[in-house]
């Protein structure tokens, strides 16, 4: 979630980076421009179109060959979508929820009573032992789906007994499988977004799913609005995003300061989503 999700979730395109003069055309923009002594270098921005009936694109995700995007929440009615080069274009590649009915789910939008039962994904992340793709779903929980796509499996649906109503954001240890994920708010709902924003609510968290023991704990709490999660790539430390705060959280999982949390980054504007990178970079 890096300005607030209203103002974000409507007309967010996906953009690919590529180096090629060639490929400027009419659907390309360029957006930065490097000049060096006899020489230049532009980087060129190409947009990928959703249909005109799927809204709110918010998380993305590659798999472990690097195929897609996947967009869980460029849907705002409980599918996932793969961008397929073949195609020039989106295709269905899974449904957040076993039992969706595609006649009454397809093409609602966000903040419909439906979305409770058909789904609505925000967090997306692979494992990429596996390639399976872990899905935090508004409403219905931590789901996964196996690499070939289809029906998600609800793993996570409560903490404590405690049914989540508004979980956000969800990152893979690359390593150990370990699940770290985020629930916006305990007291609103996505329908409540408005609200929410307008409030001074902090009920948000930051938990952790043990895949070997299959027990979920509370790592963070007290949190205005968590938003985005990203583990470090050696399993250090665990950053969260605090978007009506402005700021990122680090939670130390190892070392001296394992089991704390300190501010990472204050920022100007509100961050939501955080990606990790092969150089460790976020």
């Amino acid at each position: 979630m890096v300005r607030s999700l209203i103002d974000d979730i409507r007309n967010v395109r996906f953009h690919k980076v590529d180096i090629d003069l060639e490929a400027f055309n009419g659907r390309t923009i360029a957006v930065k421009c490097a000049i060096q002594w006899r020489s230049m270098q532009i980087r060129l921005l190409t947009r990928f179109f959703l249909r005109s009936s799927l809204t709110s694109p918010e998380s993305l995700a590659f798999d472990s060959i690097s195929g897609g995007p996947y967009t869980g929440t460029g849907v705002s009615d409980g599918r996932i979508l793969k961008y397929e080069e073949a195609y020039s274009g989106f295709v269905e590649f899974a449904d957040t929820w076993q039992d969706r009915n595609k006649t009454i789910c397809d093409g609602i939008s966000d903040f419909s009573t439906l979305q409770e039962t058909c789904g609505r994904p925000l967090g997306l992340s692979f494992y990429h032992q596996t390639d399976e793709l872990f899905i935090a779903d508004v409403y219905l929980g931590l789901v996964k789906v196996p690499f070939y796509g289809g029906a998600a499996t609800q793993f996570v649906a409560d903490a404590q007994g405690n049914p989540f109503g508004f979980l956000d954001g969800v990152d893979v240890d690359p390593e150990t499988g370990t699940v770290y994920f985020t629930e916006a708010s305990s007291g609103f709902k996505l329908r409540d977004l408005h609200e929410l924003l307008k409030s001074t609510d902090y009920s948000g968290t930051l938990h952790k799913y043990d895949p070997i023991t299959n027990q979920t704990s509370l790592l963070l709490s007290n949190l205005a609005v968590a938003a985005g999660v990203a583990a470090s790539k050696n399993g250090s430390f665990v950053l969260v995003s605090e978007c009506m705060a402005h700021r990122i959280w680090r939670f130390w999982l190892a070392g001296p300061k394992a089991n704390t949390s300190e501010t990472f980054l204050q920022l100007p504007g509100r961050p939501q989503n955080i990606k990790r990178n092969s150089k460790n970079e976020f």
